[in-house]
């Protein structure tokens, strides 16, 4: 299993799309870039999603944001940053949340 965390600097991770454009950066490839080669590249990298730590699998993100290629970086910021947002917000815990989970398991 090949786990991905890019990590710009000691206190900083690359998060979302930059995360997948440094993907693409390190397999030495340029845009244009299909999703299609990204899974089949590259099927068990893990995309941070957030600050927070949370992630997701590339192709499920890819998935999710339902595109075929990405042109250049900014169509990849333009078509992943939506869907990162997406799933950062849904993975957010709410205080209640979190004292149900601390105390009913």
């Amino acid at each position: 299993m090949s786990l991905s965390i890019v990590v710009t600097d000691r206190w900083h991770m690359t998060v979302g799309p930059d995360a997948v454009h440094e993907l693409i950066v390190e397999s030495g490839w340029s845009y244009p870039v299909s999703s299609r080669r990204l899974e089949r590249n590259m099927p068990l990298e893990n995309i941070t999603l957030d600050e927070d730590g949370n992630s997701m699998m590339l192709a499920e993100f890819l998935n999710e944001a339902d595109v075929e290629r990405f042109e250049s970086r900014e169509d990849l910021e333009r078509k992943l940053r939506p869907v990162c947002e997406a799933e950062s917000a849904a993975r957010q815990t709410s205080i209640v949340g979190r004292l149900k989970r601390t105390f009913l398991g």
